[in-house]
């Protein structure tokens, strides 16, 4: 990551992960601390503008696709409850988002929060929208489940104090929570928080199966997981062979004796290399750069 930022540029992953711990602090506070007083000067409430609602949606607030996640539910202001519902949040959130930004990096964990968070408020848009419930989500559980789903996938056997006094494994913790939280949903009848919760949970399954070819840590799903991972190979593949000679377009890597895309890491890394010698590194393209850099990571991981 480091090669394609100067040394000035570059910011630490661990300052971004302290950056969404803030703005979730004090979006939440705001909302909590101005939601009785926006009413009474005629505007609608910071819970109601950034919550994800039905309301929102007809009125073109897509917005809230983002926001709804950063926001955390609260009724009358400032309490204990909320104030503990946020800091175990947060804390839960800088342990698990530290652990995968060490193992996998910023960019798959931005992927992970930020696209978990936004595909499952799409899926819960799609269910109030059949629902017809006008109640508001907010809360960051639908982008902490999606990480929590793939620290599971990378750490499955690694122990943890609950309590600070009962071990467990993670991915036996992390498994009870997330169905406990699924089938209380499901029996109080709060179908939108059920499609929420399970599709932010299918995200980061198929993210660490798809993108890292792990398999999960239960054999009762191998057989389908193996599965899935043959179709994602045959997709990539498929898009790889795709693509046409096109010489006059800056940035894509071709072996212009033939005309064919150069597939094989040791060629790609070759070419990659000598355009950034030859024509600088914004020679390559964006996505030149993220298979560069996953092609270079996994050499690091197999040496």
């Amino acid at each position: 990551m480091r090669s394609f930022y100067s040394k000035n540029s570059y910011v630490h992953p661990l300052t971004i992960l302290k950056s969404l711990v803030i703005i979730h602090v004090a979006l939440s506070l705001f909302c909590a601390l101005f939601d009785v007083w926006f009413p009474q000067w005629k505007l609608p409430s910071p819970q109601v503008l950034f919550s994800l609602s039905l309301w929102g949606l007809k009125k073109g607030f897509f917005w809230q696709l983002i926001t709804y996640f950063f926001v955390s539910p609260q009724a009358g202001g400032l309490s204990l409850g909320f104030i503990l519902y946020l800091l175990f949040n947060m804390y839960f959130l800088w342990v698990v988002g530290s652990s995968l930004l060490q193992r996998q990096g910023l960019r798959h964990f931005l992927i992970l929060y930020i696209g978990g968070g936004v595909f499952s408020g799409v899926i819960a848009s799609l269910s109030l929208l059949h629902t017809g419930s006008l109640a508001p989500i907010a809360g960051v559980y639908p982008a902490l489940y999606t990480i929590l789903t793939a620290w599971m996938m990378i750490l499955p056997e690694m122990q943890v104090l609950v309590f600070f006094m009962v071990p467990i494994k993670i991915k036996w913790l992390i498994a009870g929570i997330l169905a406990i939280n699924l089938l209380t949903d499901l029996s109080q009848g709060h179908l939108t928080h059920f499609v929420l919760y399970l599709s932010s949970i299918g995200f980061g399954y198929l993210y660490a199966l798809c993108v890292w070819q792990i398999h999960g840590p239960f054999p009762l799903f191998h057989s389908f997981e193996k599965g899935v991972i043959r179709l994602s190979h045959k997709l990539q593949t498929l898009f790889n062979s795709s693509s046409k000679y096109q010489p006059h377009c800056k940035g894509k890597v071709y072996d212009f004796t033939t005309g064919k895309v150069i597939l094989s890491d040791e060629e790609f890394l070759d070419i990659c290399l000598s355009k950034i010698a030859t024509e600088g590194k914004n020679s390559l393209s964006w996505l030149e750069k993220w298979k560069m850099k996953r092609i270079l990571k996994r050499k690091k991981r197999t040496s």
